[in-house]
Formats: structure tokens, sequence, C-alpha cells
């Protein structure tokens, strides 16, 4: 067993947990993973999620955000161009646009075009390995557009 490092009394037993907030871990706003194995302290109650949940998780919500078909948000952008495992000049570079503009996406202070976020969404799809996917991006095209911002909820992973 492994000793828990935040309160160093218990013990982390594998548990699965019914709701689990992890979007500090990720950088995104109301991600919550539901019903997934995790390791649970028996003490403090503190929640660690291991390395193959967390990317099997990390990879189904890059689908959801490519999925749906809206207008990215700054963190999301990030999140897919982190996804890509590229920088902002490499992401420019694939783009072929200046860093300065995938600065300004994930800061705000522009927003992601319609052509340019339809591009993100294919590169992260073809990343993913899912021609489904990003053969189902040029069909967002008429969707894109203003939203409301829902939690995003994670169904169980495999453990």
């Amino acid at each position: 067993m492994i000793r828990c490092s935040n309160c160093e009394k218990g013990k982390f037993r594998r548990r699965i947990v019914e709701s689990h907030d992890v979007s500090p871990l990720l950088g995104l706003d109301q991600v919550m993973l539901l019903k997934t194995p995790a390791l649970v302290c028996d003490h403090c109650g503190t929640v660690t999620v291991e390395g193959e949940v967390l990317e099997s998780v990390m990879a189904s919500l890059a689908r959801l955000i490519v999925e749906q078909g809206e207008e990215l948000r700054p963190k999301e952008v990030r999140y897919l161009r982190e996804t890509l495992d590229l920088t902002q000049a490499e992401l420019a570079e694939r783009l072929g646009l200046k860093r300065l503009t995938v600065v300004r996406w994930e800061s705000g202070a522009v927003g992601i075009g319609r052509a340019q976020s339809l591009a993100l969404r294919s590169l992260v799809a073809w990343h993913l390995d899912d021609p489904r996917l990003a053969r189902q991006i040029a069909s967002l095209a008429p969707r894109l557009g203003p939203r409301t911002i829902p939690p995003y909820r994670i169904k169980r992973m495999a453990s």
C-alpha cells in the first residue's frame, strides 16, 4: 500500500469514487469524473487518479471538446494544443499563423476563428487516431457558435 502524502497517516486503497473534480489537474473548469477507479486515503479521504485512468480521461475530454463543435474557449484551445504536445509556436506554424495569434486565443484577447477552430479540432482528432471523428469535424462548421458552459462529466474509465 502507498502511504498518503497529504495526511501521512493513512494508506491509499483502490475504490470507485462516485464523483471527483479533476479540473485543477487538467486546467479546465468543471471536469468531473463519475464512478471512476481511484486511490482513496483511508484516513483523510484524499483521492488520487492513477496514470492509466488519467490518460484515458484526458483523451476522452479532448474528444468531448472536439465533438461539441461550439466556440472554443481560451482554456479549451490551450488544452487541445497540449493534447497535441505542441508549443504555441509549433501550433502556429502548423496552422500557418504567428505565435502571437495562438497566445491571444489562449489568453482570451481574441477568439479563435471558425476555420482555425476546425483545423485545430481536426489535428486533435487525427492525433487521437480517430478517423471517424476527423471526418465528423467537417460537418461541424454550421454549428459553431456561442454556447452555455456545461460541466464536463466523464463516465467510468477502465482501471
